[in-house]
């Protein structure tokens, strides 16, 4: 998805409050968020194991965890005229290089 729909439906959604946790597009824009982590994290792997470079490195133990705010402010931060270009799993990844790099 790009960054400008999904921005447009988080704002719907903040504007909801408390509510938004009971309306499905919340539900559909964390599955949106789950499954770019789920390609990445497929990425990863593919490229590790055929001994490419690799973008970041998560830990080992755990999940890589990325907040909410932190990533709705690195969606924020894609400039206007970028949005409509720039996927939802760009700017997970771009997340992940800053939070784990290699090195």
């Amino acid at each position: 998805m790009d960054v400008e729909a999904f921005l447009v439906r988080v704002e719907a959604l903040e504007r909801l409050g408390p509510f938004a946790f009971f309306s499905r597009d919340f539900y559909r824009l964390k599955k949106i968020v789950e499954v770019d982590g789920e390609v990445l994290k497929s990425e990863f792997a593919e490229a590790k194991a055929a001994g490419r470079p690799v973008d970041f490195c998560p830990p080992e133990k755990g999940k890589p965890r990325v907040s909410p705010n932190e990533y709705l402010a690195a969606l924020r931060a894609v400039p206007a005229e970028q949005r409509r270009a720039t996927t939802t799993k760009d700017v997970l990844k771009s997340v992940l290089e800053r939070k784990y790099p290699c090195g």
